[in-house]
């Protein structure tokens, strides 16, 4: 290669100007350093939403009449719309929820346009069915759990539930938060038909009577050029009182009939759905601070703690009741970012400490120095700008894999230029040449495990967007250590001194006694130790090669033997244990109330054991938080979180409570787990017409699959029907001029009616 030759190009013009790689090193510093402050972070990766869904409200009491009524034309009105991937049902008695998923090439935009059009077009639903409601699915992430409980009654804990809430949404970095443990308040107006009958009433002119005294109207407006007036005529009733003095009839003499004369009126809450909700043995109601979209859970968190805090601080909290905060989801990525952070200053010095020994401590300095330009400068690109990535389980991992590869070239570098320059010269010259000389080669050693990695973003579905969240990653940083070995490290060393130095200060001395003694071992090393191997590698060469097939065929074979697992996700460990109750349906909410407590029992009885048996001293229970919820009929969860300082692991506990808990009376499944449910192992769909040849077929499947010693966990999604009285029209009462409809209406009324019965509830059955 000619002198002109070695000028020509990016790299001598840089090597040439280290003011502008300098420039260029500290713009993207400083970039990245803004940039860190505004990005988003979040406990798991944020995608976009694949699927619609699509709810109606019908109160048919039947699953089977909601499936006929709605599910059904829903879905065969959908059958030829364009970018369906899948349409999934389920049918209640108090109504259906269709889930469209969309192909993964289509705009989900113009799936919701087009399923709204059809769907508005049906004309045939019943008539007491409620509007449709299409909406984009949202993905939610829980943040932190607050707990109200404590020795209240459950007016007051719901009356703070509301004011906490109110205070937490009206910060900007809340935008959601739910409540559990919630029963809708309720008049309860018990009627005592003797009386009612006695002044010739109904409890149709009771409702009537309500409905006319407590209502709120709509607002007339009267204006002109001199004046706006808004006329409203209306007398909403919120509380007993008011209730009571509503009018039925007002007699010949004046004498006024109130509802309080002919009914017992108390405040109290739905009874429609059960719901048992308690706290570290507590009344409790839980508020879920929940973050969605471009929400920062850090933030998100930060700023539910300081209301919890303000509200200690204010004494808004009545005696006996406490606010507690817990399940802090924001630890997990902050955990996560100080991993990546002692890492990478670990990295840095391990890089230094070692080209330092064996080379110089120049090229030991500039070498590491190209870690904290890749780093921040992929924080910059992550930024919406570019990538639009969060901090994130992903990329954090991301980041860390990337430690070891980055570096790689720069050493390789810094190791040319040094050989160079230490036998030909300390000049820039020399400097461009032993950057050239290596500058191909570590070029395509990076873009070959650029496309490893980008192959993993081509995994089509869901899991194709989460590998590619770290895949991103990876790459921005190989790409930017190819700038900075490239670009940026010649013109640091282009003043490299390579020549060992005499004398001098003790410390320069002591120091270079040391690399005197690392070169020397290193040469041992390759003297008697590499050398005779690659020797015997060479003169035996048919063996080695034959051991080296030998040996991938035998790693190869390792997953299909079962020596090495496979799995979507790794086995991550949990930071709670969670336990999950689904009951049988004709089971009641009393079984399963009396099952939560069972299960919460046991879990405090293995408490007790695990802290007398590790002998601590100074902490009688490893349990931090211990919350139990049910709010529905059918199916509630108990969730554990053990204290920092636990005299046992999650991993024990959660063993234990497997062994002990058995199969409560009326437990359909009861699932504890501490790990994450990441992906189902096998899913298989069972399709037909009819439900009982369908329960029938999946009732021997599991059977079939519950023989195989490796499978377990087993889980299905149909539910037996509930138990039903069908009534029908006789003879007589055809001749007294009833219809199907109007038994119906009258069944209806009555079972929705039972607070207006005071004496007794009659139920006919006609045959």
């Amino acid at each position: 290669m000619n002198e002109q030759d070695w000028n020509r190009g990016i790299i001598p013009w840089f090597a040439r100007n280290p003011v502008a790689a300098n420039l260029l090193m500290l713009l993207v510093i400083a970039l990245g350093v803004f940039q860190a402050g505004s990005l988003r972070k979040e406990a798991f990766p944020s995608m976009e939403p694949d699927s619609l869904t699509i709810s109606v409200s019908y109160t048919s009491g039947s699953a089977r009449q909601s499936e006929e009524g709605l599910a059904i034309k829903i879905e065969e009105q959908l059958e030829n719309v364009t970018g369906i991937k899948s349409i999934t049902s389920a049918s209640t008695a108090s109504g259906v929820t269709v889930t469209v998923e969309k192909q993964s090439d289509y705009d989900l935009d113009v799936l919701l346009r087009d399923v709204k059009a059809k769907v508005d077009a049906i004309s045939t639903f019943p008539a007491d069915a409620k509007k449709p409601v299409i909406e984009k699915a949202e993905r939610e992430e829980h943040s932190l759990w607050l707990q109200l409980h404590g020795d209240a009654d459950r007016h007051t804990l719901q009356m703070l539930a509301e004011e906490l809430k109110s205070d937490l949404l009206a910060d900007p970095d809340i935008s959601r938060v739910s409540e559990s443990g919630w029963i809708d308040p309720m008049m309860a107006i018990e009627v005592d038909e003797g009386r009612l009958q006695a002044y010739g009433l109904s409890l149709t002119d009771v409702e009537n009577a309500i409905n006319q005294g407590s209502s709120n109207t709509m607002t007339a407006v009267l204006k002109n050029r001199q004046v706006y007036l808004q006329l409203k005529a209306s007398q909403q009733a919120y509380l007993k009182e008011e209730f009571a003095a509503l009018p039925l009839l007002t007699t010949a003499d004046g004498v006024s009939l109130t509802l309080g004369d002919v009914a017992s009126i108390r405040d109290t809450y739905a009874d429609d759905t059960a719901v048992l909700s308690r706290f570290n043995g507590d009344n409790s109601v839980a508020l879920q601070v929940i973050t969605t979209g471009q929400d920062d859970i850090t933030r998100t968190v930060e700023a539910a703690k300081a209301v919890v805090a303000e509200w200690h601080a204010d004494g808004r909290l009545p005696r006996g009741v406490e606010l507690t905060s817990w399940y802090d989801r924001s630890q997990f990525i902050n955990e996560r970012l100080q991993l990546l952070v002692s890492n990478a200053i670990a990295g840095i010095l391990m890089v230094f400490v070692l080209l330092a020994l064996f080379l110089n401590l120049t090229v030991a300095f500039w070498v590491a120095m190209g870690l904290p330009f890749i780093f921040f400068g992929t924080l910059y690109f992550m930024g919406d700008d570019f990538a639009g990535l969060s901090l994130n389980e992903f990329t954090t991992f991301g980041f860390i894999m990337a430690l070891g590869i980055v570096v790689d070239d720069a050493v390789v570098i810094g190791e040319s230029v040094y050989t160079v320059r230490s036998e030909e010269g300390d000049t820039l010259r020399n400097t461009i040449k032993g950057t050239l000389r290596v500058a191909v080669p570590t070029l395509f050693g990076v873009f070959t495990t650029v496309v490893a990695f980008f192959a993993l973003s081509n995994i089509s579905g869901r899991l194709g967007q989460l590998y590619a969240q770290f895949a991103a990653i990876v790459t921005i940083c190989l790409l930017l250590s190819v700038v900075e070995s490239k670009l940026i490290l010649p013109a640091h060393l282009a003043h490299l001194n390579t020549r060992k130095r005499t004398g001098g200060h003790p410390l320069l001395r002591l120091w270079q006694r040391v690399q005197h003694g690392a070169d020397a071992g290193l040469q041992w090393f390759n003297d008697r130790l590499y050398k005779p191997a690659i020797e015997l590698a060479l003169a035996y060469r048919y063996a080695v090669a034959i051991a080296f097939v030998a040996l991938l065929v035998l790693v190869l074979a390792m997953p299909f033997t079962g020596a090495v697992r496979l799995s979507f996700f790794p086995d991550i460990p949990g930071d709670n244990v969670r336990a999950q109750v689904t009951m049988h349906t004709d089971a009641s909410y009393g079984q399963t109330h009396a099952a939560l407590r069972a299960l919460e029992a046991t879990a405090r009885d293995i408490d007790r054991e695990l802290v007398a048996r590790s002998g601590a001293t100074g902490a009688d229970t490893g349990i931090g938080n211990l919350q139990v919820l049910s709010e529905a009929d059918q199916s509630g969860k108990i969730t554990v979180e053990l204290t920092p300082d636990a005299p046992y692991d999650l991993a024990t506990f959660t063993r234990l409570w497997k062994e002990r808990a058995g199969l409560p009376a009326g437990v359909k499944t009861l699932s504890i787990a501490s790990r994450p449910d990441m992906v189902d192992a096998l899913r298989v769909e069972l399709r037909a017409n009819d439900d009982e040849l369908l329960a029938a077929a999946g009732a021997e499947l599991k059977a079939e699959l519950q023989r195989i010693p490796a499978v377990s966990g087993i889980e299905d999604n149909l539910q037996a029907s509930q138990p039903q009285l069908f009534l029908k029209l006789n003879a007589q009462g055809k001749a007294l001029g009833l219809t199907t409809d109007m038994l119906a209406e009258r069944c209806y009324r009555r079972s929705r009616d039972k607070w207006c019965n005071a004496s007794s509830a009659t139920m006919t059955k006609s045959r």
